[in-house]
């Protein structure tokens, strides 16, 4: 456990320092978004009823309405790594209220690939702050999702490719 608080420490550490550096390069960089985005989000979650932490990646792919646009709405996966396999496909409803700040808003179903019949509906809600480098995108991710028999918290990487 005191090696895992450890690693978490260390990625929270470099990502602030890594958004730091980012942002003092690109403040005066228009911030625009191609219309279609596929992206990967690696993130660490914890289970507040398991009281543990694991790695996910969540992929997704999302088209705005048209180029600029604050809306949007797509597809998403989640896997969990953890001892139940925990699974989410959601559709994605985006909006951008501001520059480089993205809402997500993915209602969706859960289920444990470690036991048999046990979808359920889920909900999850992103917020992520991102910087352009070109068509990639890179910034940090904080969410949460939860069904009838979980909640999760996640923090992580948000790295999407825009064309």
């Amino acid at each position: 456990m005191q090696f895992m608080k450890l690693k978490l420490s260390a990625f929270f550490i470099a990502l602030i320092l890594f958004s730091a550096h980012a942002k003092a390069q690109h403040e005066d960089h228009e911030h625009k978004h191609a219309q279609n985005e596929i992206g990967i989000s690696n993130n660490i979650v914890y289970n507040f009823h398991e009281k543990e932490a694991a790695y996910s990646i969540h992929l997704h792919f999302i088209r705005t309405l048209k180029k600029n646009n604050k809306f949007g709405f797509g597809v998403g996966y989640e896997r969990i790594f953890d001892d139940h396999k925990h699974n989410a496909l959601s559709i994605i409803l985006l909006y951008r209220p501001i520059e480089h700040f993205s809402l997500n808003f993915a209602p969706g179903v859960s289920w444990l690939a470690a036991e048999n019949n046990s979808a359920k509906p889920s909900l999850h809600l992103e917020g992520l702050y991102e910087w352009e480098f070109g068509n990639f995108h890179l910034g940090p991710l904080v969410g949460i999702a939860f069904n009838t028999e979980d909640l999760h918290a996640s923090l992580g990487l948000h790295m999407p490719i825009g064309f």
